[in-house]
């Protein structure tokens, strides 16, 4: 696992593999990675974020080939999304979900102070 999972956000799956047993792991990865960029810039004109990543075990030999899955989603553009970061409710929306992420607050006090910012003048 290499990220959690954004609620209400879709995820998506690549896979890749090497054509032989001398292809490098790295290579492979590199081949998914770039393919699931590639998929976000087009759908969303967002960017990729790896949810979760497996990968082959060596040795490579006898059709077990190196290969890769990842499961990512599209998050919108830091640079679409300046404008938003200025708001003062939206930092504190962001501050309150990192409190909520780290285990200092339960889902029930987040949602009550989420409740109070957003009704704020």
């Amino acid at each position: 696992m290499v990220h959690e999972p954004t609620p209400g956000r879709e995820a998506y799956r690549v896979f890749q593999q090497g054509a032989t047993g001398f292809v490098s792991i790295q290579s492979v990865r590199d081949d998914a990675e770039r393919r699931a960029k590639d998929f976000c810039k087009r759908r969303t004109g967002g960017v990729m974020e790896s949810l979760q990543e497996t990968t082959a075990n060596p040795p490579f030999i006898l059709g077990n080939f190196p290969r890769v899955e990842i499961v990512f989603d599209c998050v919108p553009n830091v640079e679409s999304t300046a404008a938003v970061d200025d708001d003062p409710k939206y930092r504190k929306l962001v501050d309150l979900k990192k409190l909520l992420d780290s285990g200092v607050i339960t889902q029930a006090e987040f949602d009550a102070e989420k409740a109070k910012i957003l009704h704020q003048q």
